[in-house]
C-alpha cells in the first residue's frame, strides 16, 4: 500500500461532528479512517459503505479520497483533548491491514495527532508559497520555505495544547500555476501522463474538426508564445489564450500537470525529482536555450531549498486541520482581474480550458476538504465524466468548462470559537466597466456570506463579544499610501482617457479604455481599496447586515506583510477591523521592492482617513487606518517570507506574531 500512496494524509475539516481526512492513492483501496484518543478507545470510523462517496477517480492511476469519520456514539468528538487517527485498508474478508504513518508523526506518537479547541488559542495562517519563490538578489542564500517553520513548531507543541496551533488557514496561492520552474515542469509534465493515463487534448479553436494542442509537445519553456497566440504554428488570432501571466513560460495546462503540481507540494510522497542538471533538460527539449538556461540557473537553489522542506510539510499538514481558499495564482496570474479578462480568456477555447482544469484540480486537491457539504454530486459527476473520458467528447467538455466557470460554492466557513468564514473574491465579482478595477464580491456573494453567517449562529452560541475571522485573500485594509497612490493614479488616467483625442484613437484601434486595462494590470490593482464602491459594500454588509462590531481579515496575495487596525463608520454604525497579513510563505521580493516598502513604511507613522465627501448624508463614509509597529524593531511592514501565528485570550485576539526564522520572528499587539 505505502507504494500506491501518492500524498497525504491531510487532516482537513476537523468539527465535534465528523473529522475529514483526504489522501490520493494510484489504486483503488477500500480505506477506513478510525479516531481514537489518546489511551487507544476507538471513537469515530469511516463507513466503509460509503466509501464510493468519498472516493473518486480523476485518471487512470489517480484516486482522491476524503475519509469522513463521524463518532461511534451520540456524543461527539471530546474537545480539548489530544486524538489520533488511523488508516487501514479492508480486504475482502474484512480484514484490516494498517497503513504505517510513521513518517508523518511527531517523535513517539504513535499515529498522527489533532485536537479540536473548545477556543481557539492559536492558529496558524499564510500565503503565496512558490517552489522557486525563495531566490532573492544579494542575498548569499535563498530562504527556506516558512511553512516548514510550522513544522517545527508542532515538533516542539505536539503535546502542548495550550499552545499547539489549533488549526492552518492558507489564504491563497497554494500553488502557482502559471510560474513553475523550469526544472519541476520536466517531472510534472511526465508524472501528469501516468497520473491520467492519457495526453488531454487541449482545444485551440472551437472548430471541433481543428487539430488539438498537445502539451507535451510544446518545448519547456515555450508556453508563454502559445499563450500569447505569437507560435509560428499555430493560428495566432484565434489560439491566443487571453491569459496574462508575465511569468507563464512553463504554465500549467492539462489537468494531469495541475493535480502533479499539487502531489509535490503536498509533500512529495513519492520522492519525485525535478530535472536537476540543465544536459537533461536539453535532451528533453527547450525553447529559447539562453532564456530558459538563465531561469534553469536562477531558481536551482531555491528550488533545492524548498524541496528539502516537503517532509517536514507532509508531517505538518498531517497532524493539524487545514483549510485552503485559492487566489489568482492557483489558477493563473491575474484571474478576473477586470471584465475585459474575463471576455477575453472565456471566449478562447484555450484560455477556458485552462482555467476549467485548475478549476477541477482545486475541488480535488483543496476545496473539497473544506466542507464536503457545499459540493454537490452533480458537480462531481461533471468532474469525473470530464477526467475520466479516454476520447474527446465535446458535449461532456462544454459541461465541464461551463460548470466549473459558473459554479458559486468556493467559499466556506468554520464553526471554531470566533467562527472562521472564507469568501470567494475571485469568481464572484461584480464589473462596471470593462477595464476598471472590479468589484471582488458582487451583491449574490455578500447574501452568501450573510447566509453564512446565519448559518454559524444558530449551529453554535456566538456571543456578543466574539470576534469573527473573515479570510479575504488580498487585504481588505491595505497600507494607507499605496491605496491613496493607486487612486490618485486612476483618477489621472481618467482624465487622460477622457480627452477627445484620446477616446478617437482608443476607438479607431478598437482599444476604447487602454491606458486604464494597462495601468490596472501592470499595477495589479484588484485590492479591495481599488473599487471603493465594493469596499464599502462589504463593510455595511459586516457592520449593519450582520451586525458586527469587531471583526479579523486574515489574508495574503501581496508578498509582503503587516498588521493593521481599522475602524469603518457609515449611516451611525461602526466597525471595527484588524488586518492581519502573512504574505508570503515563500515568495520574497526582490531588493528593489523591499526599499520601496521600506520608504513606504517610513510614511505611515501617522493615521490614515479615508472618507467619501458626499453631498448627500446617506453616501458618506471613512476608514480609519493605522498600520501597527512591531513591538523590538518598530517596523510596520516586513518583505521576509514568514507564517503568521495568531493568539487569542479568551477568544479575543491579543497578539499576531510573524515567524521570520527558526528564532526569528516580528511581534504585534492587538488591541479589540
Amino acid at each position: 500500500m505505502a507504494t500506491q500512496l501518492l500524498a497525504g494524509p491531510i487532516l482537513r475539516r476537523t468539527t465535534i461532528h465528523r473529522v475529514c481526512v483526504w489522501l490520493a492513492t494510484a489504486q483503488p483501496h477500500t480505506l477506513q479512517l478510525t479516531i481514537s484518543d489518546s489511551t487507544g478507545n476507538d471513537l469515530g470510523r469511516s463507513s466503509i459503505d460509503e466509501l464510493q462517496q468519498h472516493r473518486v477517480k480523476l485518471g487512470e492511476s489517480l484516486y482522491i479520497y476524503l475519509l469522513q469519520a463521524y463518532p461511534l456514539t451520540v456524543e461527539d468528538y471530546p474537545q480539548d483533548t489530544l486524538l489520533h487517527y488511523r488508516l487501514d485498508t479492508v480486504n475482502a474478508d474484512n480484514s484490516q491491514e494498517g497503513i504505517d504513518l510513521r513518517d508523518v508523526t511527531y517523535h513517539s506518537s504513535p499515529s498522527p495527532s489533532f485536537f479540536i479547541p473548545r477556543q481557539l488559542k492559536q492558529l496558524l495562517h499564510g500565503s503565496c508559497r512558490k517552489p522557486h519563490g525563495g531566490f532573492v538578489k544579494n542575498k548569499p542564500d535563498p530562504v527556506p520555505d516558512a511553512l516548514s517553520y510550522g513544522d517545527q513548531l508542532l515538533e516542539k507543541t505536539h503535546l502542548d495544547l495550550e499552545n499547539r496551533p489549533a488549526v492552518l488557514l492558507q489564504t491563497g496561492d497554494q500553488i502557482y500555476a502559471d510560474d513553475v520552474p523550469i526544472a519541476l515542469m520536466a517531472t510534472l509534465r511526465q508524472q501528469a501522463l501516468l497520473l491520467t493515463g492519457k495526453q488531454e487534448m487541449l482545444p485551440m479553436v472551437d472548430d471541433p474538426s481543428q487539430p488539438r494542442l498537445n502539451p507535451a509537445s510544446i518545448p519547456l519553456h515555450g508556453r508563454k508564445t502559445i499563450l500569447k497566440g505569437k507560435d509560428d504554428s499555430q493560428n495566432s488570432e484565434e489560439s491566443a489564450s487571453g491569459l496574462s501571466s508575465g511569468q507563464s513560460e512553463n504554465h500549467l495546462f492539462s489537468f494531469g500537470e495541475f493535480a502533479a503540481m499539487y502531489l509535490y507540494v503536498f509533500g512529495n510522497r513519492n520522492n519525485w525529482e525535478p530535472a536537476w542538471n540543465w544536459d537533461e533538460l536539453l535532451n528533453i527539449g527547450v525553447a529559447d536555450q539562453e532564456k530558459a538556461q538563465k531561469a534553469f540557473t536562477q531558481q536551482h537553489d531555491a528550488l533545492a531549498t524548498f524541496h528539502a522542506t516537503l517532509l517536514g510539510i507532509r508531517r505538518l499538514l498531517a497532524n493539524i486541520p487545514t483549510y485552503m481558499i485559492f487566489d489568482d495564482h492557483d489558477i493563473t496570474d491575474d484571474w478576473n482581474i477586470t471584465q475585459n479578462w474575463y471576455d477575453s480568456v472565456r471566449a478562447s477555447p484555450l484560455g477556458r480550458r485552462i482555467i476549467s482544469n485548475g478549476l477541477a484540480a482545486y475541488w480535488a486537491f483543496q476545496g473539497w476538504g473544506n466542507d464536503p457539504d457545499n459540493f454537490s454530486k452533480d458537480l462531481i459527476l461533471t468532474l469525473t465524466q470530464q477526467l475520466n473520458t479516454l476520447h474527446v467528447d465535446d458535449e461532456i467538455a462544454e459541461r465541464f468548462d461551463l460548470h466549473l466557470w459558473k459554479y458559486r460554492g468556493w467559499g466556506f466557513s468554520i464553526p471554531t470559537d470566533p467562527p472562521v468564514i472564507a469568501l470567494d473574491s475571485r469568481t464572484q465579482r461584480q464589473y462596471e466597466n470593462k477595464f476598471y478595477p472590479a468589484m471582488l464580491m458582487d451583491r449574490y456573494a455578500l447574501d452568501w456570506l450573510r447566509v453564512e453567517w446565519a448559518k454559524l449562529k444558530t449551529g453554535q452560541t456566538i456571543s456578543e463579544q466574539t470576534v469573527p475571522i473573515l479570510i479575504a485573500a488580498t487585504p481588505v485594509i491595505g497600507i494607507p499610501f499605496l491605496e491613496w497612490t493607486w487612486q490618485l493614479a486612476l483618477g489621472l488616467t481618467k482624465l487622460v482617457e477622457e480627452k477627445k483625442t484620446i477616446q478617437f484613437v482608443e476607438t479607431l484601434l478598437d482599444k476604447k479604455g487602454f491606458i486604464t486595462n494597462l495601468e490596472v494590470n501592470q499595477l495589479d490593482m484588484e485590492s479591495w481599496g481599488a473599487n471603493r464602491d465594493g469596499l464599502v459594500n462589504l463593510l455595511d454588509t459586516l457592520c449593519q447586515r450582520m451586525e458586527l462590531r469587531r471583526c479579523i481579515f486574515l489574508s495574503g496575495d501581496v508578498h509582503y506583510s503587516f498588521t493593521a487596525q481599522g475602524q469603518f463608520q457609515h449611516q451611525g454604525h461602526s466597525l471595527q477591523c484588524l488586518q492581519l497579513t502573512s504574505s508570503a510563505i515563500c515568495n520574497e521580493p526582490d531588493v528593489k521592492q523591499v526599499r520601496i516598502l521600506e520608504k513606504i513604511a517610513k510614511l505611515e507613522s501617522k493615521k490614515i482617513q479615508h472618507q467619501n465627501w458626499s453631498l448627500f448624508a446617506r453616501n458618506r463614509w471613512d476608514l480609519d487606518a493605522k498600520l501597527l509597529r512591531a513591538q523590538i524593531n518598530q517596523d510596520c511592514v516586513t518583505a521576509e517570507c514568514n507564517l503568521g501565528l495568531v493568539e487569542f485570550n479568551a477568544g479575543l485576539p491579543v497578539r499576531h506574531r510573524l515567524l521570520i526564522g527558526i528564532d526569528e520572528e516580528m511581534v504585534f499587539d492587538l488591541k479589540t
